[in-house]
């Protein structure tokens, strides 16, 4: 179902690689030596062989630690030095609970020499389509069924952050070059722009006819940037603009331009009201003009970026609560049986599921939020598209069939994009 390549460790004679399966295990290969190093939940000890491995991948900077997600809702991170095979003997795998969250729970399980084999998260939010870390790895970003997309602090293992979708699951995240920005896609046909600084959606691109599988940044086209992914930092360089591309089950390719330029703003709906409402909305309304405030200009240097109007006329809908709202508010979108009907605040806050971020997230509105046009848009199969990776000389996308589409990029020789042309109608084996 997935697989990841440590890069850290790979050589002319070794290669780490992680495949996961639909029965629930991970295969830890050497393909070059045919060497199978490991097998992680060989005997279901772990996860139950009726879930499916979702997402592997290594630890950004780690030659030892990976994290796998399963379509039961739970995360594990595995460490290869300390991890030994469960015997038969043994029934299951014992976990301790060392940390309790807004809705999720940290559990460790150790070794009898007190090492820590592996750590569990279980977020309670259906199936866990892709989890992606930023790129200096302080972040986690998942993405799952329930519409979610929740950023842990990786090291603390706290939720600092959570987005809801305009409809459905969420199934795929990216994170910008330089940490500053999230892309998602699902099943609402729409491209999300999340900003993690502000943490509101900053931007909604519309384009897809049907779900959408993948988005990935092109840190080789994107202006404004380092070789790092980093903004630079001149003060005459012109701000960052990011672009990003997007694939789904239309069989189509979109590509972005993330910047202020880029904005379209969408015309409010507006129903029929009495004279009344009308003048009671009047103020209002002329200050409801959105501005994103986030994202950088076109040809405008950083010091001209210092000069914007305040946060202000950002929209409070696409902002999250503080937890120093008065607590008749807080009953409102708080989560809790009948049996703690009866309860005070006090006893109330006590409570563990009194007050959580995913409860105090709102979704805004299409005419609430920027949209984004895309810069391309092209049909290139007739089967769902499910991969999109960006090289420095190319552009390769894969599909359901097993078909693999490679593109030159414009710098390029014609006579390149001829000969892989030829060979992208080729099913990859």
């Amino acid at each position: 179902t997935c697989h990841d390549v440590n890069l850290l460790t790979r050589s002319k004679d070794s290669i780490n690689l992680l495949v996961g399966t639909t029965d629930g295990q991970v295969h830890h290969i050497n393909p070059l030596k045919w060497d199978l190093v490991n097998i992680y939940n060989e005997h279901y000890m772990i996860e139950s062989n009726d879930t499916s491995v979702t997402g592997v991948k290594w630890i950004p900077g780690s030659e030892t630690q990976f994290m796998v997600s399963y379509s039961s809702g739970n995360m594990y991170l595995f460490n290869t030095a300390y991890y030994f095979k469960p015997s038969l003997s043994d029934f299951a795998v014992n976990f301790t609970l060392a940390k309790q969250g807004d809705s999720y729970n940290i559990l460790v399980h150790r070794s009898k020499s007190r090492a820590k084999e592996i750590t569990k998260w279980e977020l309670r939010c259906g199936v866990i389509h892709e989890f992606s870390f930023s790129p200096d790895c302080k972040h986690l970003a998942v993405v799952s069924q329930d519409g979610f997309l929740r950023i842990f602090d990786f090291n603390s293992q706290d939720l600092v952050s959570a987005m809801r979708s305009y409809f459905g699951g969420l199934l795929c995240v990216c994170w910008s070059p330089d940490g500053r920005y999230i892309v998602t896609g699902g099943e609402d046909d729409l491209v999300t722009v999340w900003s993690l600084q502000d943490h509101k959606v900053t931007a909604r691109g519309e384009g897809h006819r049907s779900w959408v599988t993948m988005v990935t940044f092109d840190p080789y086209t994107s202006k404004g940037l380092a070789s790092n992914g980093r903004p630079l930092d001149s003060e005459n360089a012109e701000l960052p603009v990011y672009r990003f591309g997007s694939v789904g089950q239309d069989a189509h390719i979109f590509f972005w331009d993330l910047c202020e330029d880029s904005l379209e703003p969408v015309t409010p709906w507006k129903k029929e009201k009495s004279e009344k409402t009308k003048e009671s909305n009047v103020s209002s309304s002329s200050s409801s003009k959105y501005s994103s405030h986030t994202l950088p200009v076109k040809g405008s240097s950083s010091k001209k970026m210092s000069s914007k109007v305040s946060d202000s006329n950002v929209p409070s809908s696409a902002t999250l609560p503080h937890r120093n709202n008065k607590l008749s508010k807080l009953r409102s979108f708080v989560r809790y049986s009948q049996s703690e009907m009866h309860l005070s605040d006090a006893q109330l806050l006590r409570n563990i599921h009194c007050y959580t971020i995913l409860d105090s997230v709102k979704v805004p509105r299409l005419y609430e939020v920027p949209r984004i046009d895309p810069l391309v848009s092209k049909r290139v199969s007739s089967e769902r598209l499910t991969c999109l990776v960006y090289t420095k000389d190319h552009v390769i996308i894969a599909c359901t069939e097993g078909f693999i589409y490679v593109w030159s990029r414009p710098p390029v020789a014609t006579s390149h994009a001829v000969m892989y042309g030829e060979c992208a109608e080729k099913p990859f084996s």
